[in-house]
């Protein structure tokens, strides 16, 4: 180590960018959501039928029809308001096997980041803090889980949410406000409104994902990361509801629009993220 000290400066410059290098570690969470996104894709693509006694080589296939009847009772716990249908998902019909999908798959994600990241930790030397990523995502879980169907039971079933609405955020500012700051609450107040999105909108998980990667962007203070974050939220909301403004999908892709575009962003997010921290060490 040099005694100059121009020389000392230029080392630790380039000592602390090593250790935020190391500390980087979102490129992985990245890759395996990007992943988990894109392997649900198989369950949005419609179902076709043709009527009994018909000849399927000779009359063109049609979306089979269905009633919210036919569905189980688990699919509306999860969904106590129904689900609705967008411009993507207009011939999507609903069906428990994308809620088992993404719940067991975001489950196995979260618990995957965090063992990355304390793996990570005790390689490098250098740790991120996972503490705020945990409490957002399983808070992000265990929301459209539990707690919109209970309280979709409990208060806006029999109340109405006129009366019911006001009542849950005042309980949600009575029971934070004393606790931690003015922040606090209203982050708490946007993921219960996202929780309940979550259950409305097909692409809902997508949603849950993304106040994930939100809390991870936090944690991580880089600009990939954070860059990334933001284009796969607006990538979701744009191929998801781009429909309503007059944009339409060609109808070959239409079904892979809402899951594969955001994927796509996960990925690129990650590999860009991996070779970042090569080349910085």
């Amino acid at each position: 180590m040099t005694e100059d000290p121009k020389g000392l400066l230029t080392e630790l410059t380039a000592m602390r960018k090593r250790a935020r290098a190391d500390r980087h570690g979102y490129w992985l969470p990245f890759l395996l959501f990007g992943l988990i996104t894109l392997g649900a894709t198989p369950f949005y693509g419609p179902r076709l039928c043709v009527d009994s006694g018909q000849d399927p080589e000779l009359v063109e296939p049609r979306v089979c029809s269905w009633t919210s009847a036919d569905l189980p009772w688990l699919y509306h716990w999860l969904h106590p308001t129904g689900q609705m249908e967008g411009p993507v998902f207009g011939l999507h019909q609903p069906s428990i096997a994308p809620d088992l999908y993404w719940i067991v798959a975001l489950l196995c994600g979260y618990l995957a980041v965090v063992w990355w990241y304390r793996w990570r930790a005790a390689q490098v030397g250098v740790e991120t803090p996972t503490r705020l990523y945990a409490q957002v995502t399983i808070f992000m879980l265990v929301l459209p889980l539990i707690g919109v169907p209970v309280l979709s039971e409990l208060i806006f079933g029999r109340l109405g949410w006129q009366i019911a609405l006001p009542i849950t955020v005042v309980l949600i500012v009575a029971a934070t406000w004393r606790v931690r700051s003015v922040r606090f609450t209203l982050a708490v107040l946007a993921l219960f409104a996202l929780a309940h999105f979550a259950t409305i909108y097909p692409y809902g998980p997508l949603f849950v994902l993304a106040a994930g990667l939100i809390g991870l962007a936090y944690l991580e203070r880089s600009a990939v990361c954070t860059i990334t974050v933001v284009i796969f939220t607006a990538t979701v909301l744009f191929v998801n509801e781009a429909g309503r403004f007059g944009f339409y999908w060609p109808y070959p892709v239409e079904n892979f629009a809402s899951t594969a575009l955001p994927a796509f962003v996960l990925l690129v997010g990650g590999i860009i993220g991996s070779v970042r921290r090569e080349m910085a060490r």
